[in-house]
């Protein structure tokens, strides 16, 4: 394996997830799709530290789907 480029959760609470994630992991949220639903649920995306591309994260600041 060369690396992971991204892994979809579907869960009950997002809120509690996102707590976990920055909590246990430092995970970082870079991207929010608010109350909008895009496919099955809202959806967040992290950052995990050490974890996937740095040129993604780049091609999401340029698109401006960051939050800041």
């Amino acid at each position: 394996m060369e690396g992971l480029s991204h892994i979809t959760f579907i869960v009950k609470n997002i809120e509690r997830t996102t707590k976990l994630f920055k909590e246990v992991f430092a995970a970082e949220e870079i991207y929010s799709g608010g109350e909008d639903v895009f496919s099955v649920s809202r959806e967040k995306f992290f950052w995990f530290r050490g974890c996937g591309s740095q040129l993604w994260k780049e091609s999401l600041y340029r698109q401006k789907r960051i939050i800041m």
